[in-house]
């Protein structure tokens, strides 16, 4: 039974790590209608996690696709990701901007919001070459005159080894891209705010708060504080959702 009530159908890998054999049942789907989301498709990409599956644990795995996506795992911080700020993206402009308030409110940042827009997955060019293929932003959300761009973890930390060099981690380079690209592609914005999300507090080092300076702020908050901002049509659901995925994921 899933946090809805609703019977499905789970399978695991050798590991011992469930896997929704229907990847659409793994998320909350809020009002979104069609579905699903070019969000969510463009995260059904084949696992380089498939060989962890076999027997019949594999055929449940790869039933509904033909294939294994790691959008099926109990432990996707995409279906996390999307679960919370997917459907806000998709609400009305005056949910969004209470949902934005709310936030800010949250992340000692208080003022109101009149208008915001909210996005998943995009990625922005990169900070050290210009080229494409830089950073992907797991959300991000944009009003008149604040940046926040947000990177969710569940199990993992941040990953390190990025950069041109290769000697920079996941918050740095999405503070560089704010230090060195924010006033030119935001000129209107003062405000920017690079956001980690996770179970715990204990993403961010003395380091990352080192960074940025008055314009560019670190935070990090938890899905458990995200979820209980009233703001949130669909906060009870992924609340329920949360606890749920936390049951059942490995430590």
């Amino acid at each position: 039974m899933d946090w809805r009530g609703n019977e499905i159908e789970l399978t695991a890998s050798g590991g011992g790590v469930f896997a929704f054999v229907n990847p659409w049942e793994g998320v909350v789907r809020g009002s979104v209608e069609p579905w699903p989301p070019p969000e969510l498709v463009q995260k059904l990409y084949q696992s380089n996690h498939s060989k962890a599956f076999a027997g019949a644990a594999k055929s449940g795995a790869t039933s509904y696709l033909g294939y294994y996506s790691d959008l099926q795992s109990m432990h996707s911080e995409d279906a996390v990701t999307w679960s919370l700020f997917g459907p806000i993206a998709y609400a009305s402009s005056d949910v969004r901007a209470r949902f934005t308030t709310e936030l800010l409110e949250l992340l000692g940042f208080p003022k109101t919001v009149g208008n915001a827009r909210i996005w998943l997955w995009r990625r922005l060019h990169h900070p050290d070459t210009r080229v494409s293929g830089g950073p992907e932003i797991d959300f991000a959300i944009q009003t008149g005159d604040t940046s926040i761009l947000g990177e969710s973890k569940w199990r993992s930390g941040l990953g390190g080894n990025q950069g041109a060099k290769r000697d920079k981690d996941q918050i740095q380079l999405r503070v560089e891209y704010c230090i060195k690209h924010g006033a030119e592609v935001y000129p209107q914005v003062s405000q920017f705010i690079v956001l980690a999300v996770g179970r715990g507090s204990n993403l961010l080092t003395d380091v990352h708060r080192a960074l940025g300076g008055a314009k560019v702020m670190m935070c990090e908050t938890t899905w458990d504080k995200l979820g209980g901002l009233s703001a949130n049509p669909f906060s009870g659901e992924f609340r329920a959702h949360l606890a749920w995925r936390t049951k059942y994921s490995k430590e």
